[in-house]
C-alpha cells in the first residue's frame, strides 16, 4: 500500500512514527535512513517504512508538492489540479488517487513497463470523457506531443458514442444514465416522469450534454416526433440503451425505425426481464434492422444461501455499465438459474 501526503506534512509524519518505526529515503534505487538533518526539500518523493529492529518493509509514503491548495505534478510543475480533485473515496471509505493521475505517473515515467500499457488498456474504457481528456493534455504538455499513449487515447476518444439514447433512464437506470452522460458526447434520455428526469439532470456533471425527452411511450405519434427532434438536434444515434415496459412494447420498434433512417450502423443494448426469451427477441430485431448491432442485458436475481432477492437499481446500472464498457453480446445481471429459486 502506498500512502500519499503533502511534503509540508513530513514533520508531522516523522513525529507520529518516530517511536516505533524507521523511515528510509528511496532515491535512484538506494535506500538511506532518514535523519533529523534531512530537510523537506532535499528529500526525494518516496519514503520506505519498517518497524525498528525489523527487516520487513511495511509500506511506502509518497511525498507530493502543493502550492495554494494545488497538487503539483513532480515531473512538470505546469501540470496541476486542486488538491480536492486528485482523489476519491470508495464505497467502503478507502481513499484513493484518481486513476487518470495514476496513469500520468505511469506514462510520464522515463521507462514505461508492459504492465503500465495493460493498466492503460484496462482503465481507458471506464474513465470519464473529462478524465481521458485531462490525461491526454497532461501527457502532451509533458512530452511536447511526443508520447506513445497519445495515439491510443486519441483512438479511444474517437470511439466514444456521438449520440446516445437511453430509454427509461430515470429510474433503475439512472446511475447508468449519469455514467453514459459522462462518457458520450451527447445523450438523450427518454422517460415519462418529469420529477425523476429533473433528479437525474441535477446530478449530472457540469460538462454533460443531456437532452431530456419527456413523452408517454404509448403515444406513438409524439414518440416518433421526439426521436426525430433529438436526431435533428444532436445528430444520428449510434448507441441505444433500452428498458421498455411491457405495456409499451411497440415503442422500441418505433424508435429503432427512426434511428435506422439516419444511422447505417448502431448498437442496441436491450434490457430484458428475467423471463424473456433472448433468442426470440434477438431474431426479431436483427431481421428487421440489419444495421443494428444487437446486445442483450437480462435482469436476473441474487441468490443468497437459501434465500433470493431481486436486483437493486445500483446493481442493474452497474451491470449495464459493464455490458457497454466491454461490449458484451449477452450480459446476465445476477442469475436466472435455478428459475424456481427466484423471489
Amino acid at each position: 500500500m502506498d500512502i500519499l501526503i503533502k511534503r509540508k506534512d513530513l514533520p508531522a509524519l516523522k513525529q507520529h512514527l518516530s517511536e516505533s518505526f524507521e523511515l528510509f529515503l528511496a532515491d535512484k534505487g538506494i535506500l538511506t535512513k532518514l535523519s533529523d538533518f534531512n530537510t523537506q526539500n532535499s528529500i526525494s518523493g518516496s519514503l520506505w517504512v519498517r518497524k525498528k529492529q525489523n527487516t520487513s518493509w511495511l509500506f511506502e509514503v509518497m511525498l507530493t508538492d502543493t502550492e495554494n491548495n494545488e497538487w503539483i505534478y513532480k515531473r512538470d510543475n505546469q501540470i496541476r489540479r486542486h488538491i480536492n480533485e486528485i482523489g476519491g473515496i470508495t464505497d467502503d471509505g478507502v481513499p484513493y488517487i484518481k486513476p487518470e493521475i495514476q496513469l500520468l505517473y505511469k506514462g510520464g515515467s522515463s521507462v514505461i513497463r508492459e504492465k503500465d500499457y495493460r493498466d492503460l488498456e484496462r482503465l481507458l474504457p471506464v474513465l470519464k470523457k473529462s478524465e481521458i481528456k485531462w490525461l491526454y493534455h497532461s501527457l502532451r504538455q509533458q512530452f511536447n506531443w511526443k508520447h506513445p499513449w497519445l495515439e491510443i487515447i486519441d483512438d479511444k476518444t474517437k470511439s466514444l458514442p456521438t449520440h446516445t439514447l437511453i430509454i427509461g433512464g430515470t429510474g433503475m437506470l439512472s446511475a447508468a444514465s449519469l455514467w453514459l452522460a459522462a462518457n458520450s458526447n451527447k445523450v438523450s434520455i427518454l422517460a415519462r416522469n418529469q420529477t425523476k428526469m429533473e433528479r437525474v439532470l441535477n446530478k449530472a456533471n457540469a460538462g454533460s450534454f443531456i437532452t431530456p425527452l419527456l413523452v408517454n411511450y404509448k403515444d406513438s405519434t409524439v414518440l416518433k416526433e421526439k426521436i426525430q427532434a433529438a436526431i435533428i438536434q444532436n445528430g444520428p444515434i449510434d448507441l441505444i440503451i433500452a428498458w421498455v415496459h411491457s405495456d409499451a412494447n411497440h415503442a422500441l420498434d418505433i424508435i429503432c425505425h427512426e434511428v435506422a433512417q439516419e444511422s447505417p450502423s448502431w448498437k442496441l443494448y436491450h434490457v430484458l426481464g428475467s423471463s424473456s426469451n433472448l433468442n426470440q427477441m434477438k431474431d426479431a430485431t436483427v431481421k428487421k434492422y440489419p444495421g443494428c448491432q444487437y446486445r442483450q442485458i437480462q435482469l436476473g436475481f441474487i441468490l443468497d444461501k437459501e434465500s433470493s432477492r431481486w436486483l437493486t437499481h445500483q446493481e442493474i446500472s452497474d451491470g449495464v455499465i459493464d455490458a457497454v464498457t466491454y461490449d458484451r453480446e449477452v450480459k446476465i445481471i445476477g442469475t436466472v438459474e435455478p428459475w424456481e429459486k427466484r423471489p
